[in-house]
């Protein structure tokens, strides 16, 4: 009889055949940690630094230790742990020892963090004997000491599906892959993750050939890769959605994820600007109080007396304060429909203490520069005082 076996990636079946299991002198030592040498990732990377030497053997003991005590979960719910941060997903995912793509790849990249080399997840989809996979994957790569990227995807050579029950059979064939290996079955959504100055397009990927006559590229991914890193979250989404949509975006799994990324920049940005709201808010209650203490000084004629430039530092704080406020809020992009008209108001409220303040400054600095005599003639009261904004 003959047995269709399954791939780990999410749930797409393809076949694949074994290979020759590499891992005999890490699997002794690794299977001798203890449950309470497991309790975390730093704990496991602790125990591997002890029992191994140089960053090959480091690795492959951290990769197999993923691969050798994390099950496939074939019922899976993929909406319990969307809002969970990568340290709950790790944890939940050492206290249950199963998981998908994701869960083996985070808590690889963990171990792997741990150990203190640069680890990052890729997201992408497949392709095996010229299918492509129907739902995305997750894997990883680490930039070695000798500087090159190299892939490594735990999921595939922990075991496979059969039957729709998980069966553990540990292979190494994807165990540090070149890049150039790794793109024949891996596609990443972000062509930076090629790792290659001549990154393929999506149809080049379907169609397992590049273009004819195709203009070279030298895209310096390094370069780039090393920008890419020192980027905020919001610009990270934000540049890989444009590199997602420059590489065609010919399937659902593609424009999922641009969507997502898409959606991670939208969401970020709207919080980092309704954070900056709140902040403009209360920085516009201060600069109100201070102008508003000014008019009260100025409405008791100036009493008690202080000196000239005590008087006009009451009035520039202030005045020097709401012009900063108004530039930020000038700043600030999109708030939301349920937000617009409190936006609004407030920077209608700031135009007009802005004008209060100039003309109050500007009252000051012609009253200082008169004698003593004239000052009393142009002390005279001001009503109007700054709204605070809740």
């Amino acid at each position: 009889m003959k047995y269709q076996f399954y791939l780990l990636f999410f749930f797409q079946s393809i076949i694949f055949a074994q290979v020759k299991n590499s891992y005999s002198l890490v699997e002794k030592q690794m299977r001798l940690i203890s449950v309470e040498q497991s309790k975390s990732t730093k704990e496991i990377a602790n125990y591997i630094k002890l029992s191994f030497k140089g960053e090959e053997l480091q690795i492959k003991a951290a990769y197999f230790h993923v691969i050798s005590t994390i099950s496939y979960d074939v019922n899976y719910n993929f909406s319990t742990e969307l809002f969970s941060s990568d340290e709950d997903f790790v944890s939940k995912t050492i206290e249950t020892k199963k998981g998908v793509c994701i869960h083996y790849a985070k808590y690889f990249k963990s171990i792997v963090d741990q150990l203190g080399f640069q680890c990052q997840i890729i997201t992408g989809y497949t392709k095996l004997n010229n299918q492509i996979g129907n739902l995305s994957h997750a894997w990883c790569t680490i930039k070695m000491k000798d500087g090159k990227w190299y892939v490594f995807d735990p999921t595939w050579d922990a075991g496979y599906v059969k039957n729709q029950q998980f069966v553990r059979n540990i292979i190494s064939k994807h165990f540090k892959m070149l890049p150039s290996t790794a793109i024949i079955s891996h596609m990443p959504f972000d062509y930076l993750w090629q790792f290659t100055q001549e990154p393929i397009s999506n149809r080049e990927f379907y169609n397992g050939k590049a273009y004819e006559n195709k203009p070279k590229r030298n895209y310096d991914y390094q370069v780039e890769i090393d920008k890419y890193l020192k980027l905020s979250e919001i610009d990270k989404a934000f540049e890989s959605s444009e590199r997602i949509q420059e590489n065609e975006i010919i399937n659902d799994l593609i424009l999922e994820q641009y969507t997502y990324m898409k959606n991670v920049f939208n969401v970020s940005r709207y919080n980092k600007n309704i954070e900056k709201f709140n902040e403009v808010i209360e920085d516009y209650n201060v600069a109100i109080v201070l102008l508003n203490d000014f008019i009260i000084y100025r409405n008791k004629g100036f009493t008690p007396v202080f000196s000239d430039a005590i008087l006009l530092e009451m009035i520039k704080t202030p005045t020097d304060k709401l012009e900063n406020i108004q530039k930020e809020v000038s700043l600030i992009s999109s708030v939301g429909k349920e937000n617009a008209a409190n936006f609004n108001e407030l920077k209608s409220s700031i135009a007009e203490s802005v004008k209060q303040s100039q003309e109050q400054y500007n009252f000051v600095k012609d009253y200082i520069s008169k004698s003593k005599k004239d000052r009393k003639k142009m002390v005279n009261k001001v009503i109007w005082s700054g709204k605070l904004i809740k």
